[in-house]
């Protein structure tokens, strides 16, 4: 299942431990401040990089998936 939301849904999915794979999307521009996904939460997460991909014009695609 592939879930989209704003931060909160996604920080609420991260600390209720749902999230299987966590796929990452870095664009080359700067958009000034906000909050994180990862900001806030109450321990680090101890992920592995799967895969990662770089495209013409600079985004980066990484794959993770927690480390149980």
């Amino acid at each position: 299942m592939l879930a989209q939301g704003g931060t909160d849904f996604c920080r609420s999915l991260v600390r209720a431990d749902l999230v299987d794979e966590y796929r990452l999307v870095v664009l080359p521009v700067a958009l000034g401040v906000g909050d994180g996904i990862f900001s806030g939460l109450p321990d680090e997460l101890d992920l592995e990089l799967v895969s990662s991909t770089v495209f013409e014009g600079g985004a980066k695609a990484d794959v993770y998936r927690p480390r149980r």
